[in-house]
């Protein structure tokens, strides 16, 4: 049945794509993409296949600008996968599969243009012109130049300078961080020229750090929630960029105004000390004092909580290896009663869900062994030793992804 399922497919529709006699008159623009799927040698078909390019060599580059140009016109002949691991880098991975319709999709595209080129920029430009706010503008840039397309390139940049200058929206100004900071990154690989890029990306990190302590303020779960993704998505890009000191100065100042700040939202105060932490700028033990404060009895249930997500959140591998923040935590499930920690477990979930089965063990076999001695003004309660125990089979399931309940 395996083996059926493998072939079923190439068996009964087959791969081939139907054909247009050579002699009959085509729309310009699919004449046009015929030429460039010689000129790539990519034959159109209709069952998935793999394509890597290697955009050092010429023809690896002029595959990939052709997928990048039709995926603008809203052709997604080729869909980029594990972007993640390929951007930066001169390899990308596409899956490939033809389907019928977007023959009359390029058809709809004639108004822009009559060539796959002339036609992306015309509606590059149109979607530049529409962009309300800044992070749109700066995925839309991302496109034309990886795409190769010089007109709404330029009428990107200029939209973007443009925009950047009139923008106090925090949360636009980071969000527009990670695309500006992909296309530097893989510049090299397009023979891009990033200057240009490289001095307004700089302005958007200091401008989004200046306006960080304010907008962390007095926010509600979603908009908390919202600031703490673009934070942490900015914040990885600043460091693959790697920015002038001065500009990274400022993305720490930012950070550490957050923390410092008691109007700051709990969730994103959490975030913001994990940020400083990685970076080398709060120490292990600055930290470990940091959490016991934070979580200790005196911050309300729900504050305690947030921060502990905001810190913890994509993280809980840290508490494997970090004795001074396990203790911290510890301490603090410690002084929960029985309504509040079982209140707490799904957030206990979502922090340690990101784990892997070998990472759970570990940390497990180094909550059981030796316990990490607890910060300066905490101490555990008298009955504390019985209600660890009584609650480390509920944390036991969560960490091995059982469900914690029944």
């Amino acid at each position: 049945a395996l083996l059926w399922k493998m072939v079923e497919a190439e068996l009964l529709l087959g791969a081939d794509v139907g054909e247009i006699p050579p002699d009959t008159p085509l729309a310009p623009l699919i004449d046009d993409l015929q030429r460039n799927q010689k000129a790539a040698r990519l034959k159109p078909e209709a069952l998935e296949r793999e394509l890597s390019v290697d955009l050092r060599s010429e023809s690896g580059l002029f595959r990939s600008t052709l997928l990048h140009r039709l995926n603008v016109l809203g052709v997604s002949w080729g869909r980029l996968t594990d972007v993640g691991r390929s951007r930066g880098t001169f390899r990308e991975r596409w899956m490939l599969a033809w389907q019928p319709e977007y023959a009359v999709r390029l058809v709809e595209n004639l108004i822009y243009g009559p060539t796959i080129e002339k036609a992306a920029n015309g509606r590059l430009v149109q979607m530049i012109g529409a962009a309300a706010s800044l992070d749109t503008l700066a995925t839309l840039v991302q496109s034309a130049i990886t795409a190769a397309l010089s007109e709404a390139s330029a009428a990107g940049l200029a939209a973007l300078e443009e925009k950047a200058a009139h923008s106090s929206e925090c949360l636009e100004l980071l969000a527009s961080v990670p695309p500006l900071a992909d296309i530097i990154r893989y510049g090299e690989a397009r023979k891009t020229e990033t200057d240009r890029l490289v001095g307004l990306l700089e302005r958007l990190i200091i401008e989004g750090s200046i306006a960080l302590p304010y907008a962390a303020r007095d926010l509600d779960a979603q908009a908390a929630s919202a600031l703490m993704g673009a934070l942490r998505k900015a914040d990885e890009a600043i460091r693959l960029v790697e920015p002038d000191e001065h500009v990274l100065e400022a993305w720490r100042n930012g950070l550490a105004a957050v923390l410092d700040s008691s109007r700051s939202t709990a969730l994103v105060a959490g975030c913001a000390a994990h940020l400083l932490y990685e970076a080398g700028h709060l120490s292990a033990q600055a930290t470990a004092d940091l959490l016991a404060k934070r979580l200790s009895p005196g911050t309300s249930v729900i504050d305690a909580a947030a921060f502990f997500e905001g810190f913890f959140s994509g993280a809980g591998q840290r508490l494997i290896y970090d004795e001074g923040l396990r203790g911290a935590v510890d301490a603090w499930l410690a002084s929960l009663d029985e309504e509040a920690f079982v209140a707490h477990l799904p957030l206990l979930r979502r922090v340690f869900s990101n784990l892997d089965s070998m990472e759970r063990r570990r940390l497990i076999e180094a909550v059981l062994g030796k316990r990490a001695s607890l910060p300066a003004g905490l101490t555990p309660s008298p009955d504390g030793g019985e209600a660890w125990r009584r609650h480390f089979g509920l944390i036991g399931k969560l960490l091995a992804g059982e469900p914690s309940h029944g």
